[in-house]
């Protein structure tokens, strides 16, 4: 018997559980050791076909990260862009505020002019 024969009774006999209970019953047969290898095979080709999977994973997850770290990259160039911009809105708004007081006093003083009471204050302190 031959290793392509054998594979192809324990396939058509229902694969890795047929090659197990015979293997198990049947030792002494001559299908016992392809029985054995093929199990051994499949075996093999299951860890390969996990470890795959792992790298493949692990490579998800680097990639992920690499995400993940650049996000994170961003958050930090916004955070910062944020606070350059709130220092600039607050020295703004304090000239804006001085501004506004000048033009107070401006007012006051143009309508403190128009209704005379400079004059009478010049002649209050003039006695």
């Amino acid at each position: 018997m031959d290793k392509q024969s054998a594979y192809q009774e324990i396939d058509a006999n229902g694969g890795e559980a047929y090659a197990r209970y015979f293997a198990a019953h049947r030792p002494d047969a001559p299908l016992t050791p392809f029985c054995h290898r093929y199990l051994f095979e499949k075996e093999e080709a299951r860890a390969r076909e996990e470890r795959g999977f792992a790298l493949k994973s692990l490579a998800q997850m680097e990639s992920s990260s690499h995400v993940a770290q650049a996000a994170a990259s961003a958050s930090r160039e916004a955070a910062d862009a944020a606070h350059t911009s709130a220092s600039a809105a607050r020295r703004s708004a304090f000239w804006t505020m001085i501004a506004a007081i000048a033009s107070a006093l401006g007012v006051a003083v143009n309508a403190a002019l128009n209704l005379g009471w400079l004059e009478w204050a010049r002649h209050v302190v003039a006695r």
